[in-house]
């Protein structure tokens, strides 16, 4: 398993949109990590955010 997903990846991986994501991460409830220009979210913090709004993700 990954341990960084690209935005694309990490809305696929949640179900939640685009723009849930870029809120969550305004709110500061969300941590995005720069790679150079490159956005990333590591799948841990990814996890945190889900389970601390109650979404499950099935494992893949």
């Amino acid at each position: 398993m990954k341990r960084f997903f690209k935005v694309s990846e990490a809305v696929e991986y949640s179900g939640h949109s685009r723009s849930v994501l870029y809120e969550a991460h305004k709110r500061g409830k969300l941590i995005f990590t720069k790679f150079g220009g490159a956005t990333r979210i590591e799948k841990r913090d990814l996890d945190a955010y889900l389970d601390a709004t109650g979404i499950k993700v099935e494992a893949a």
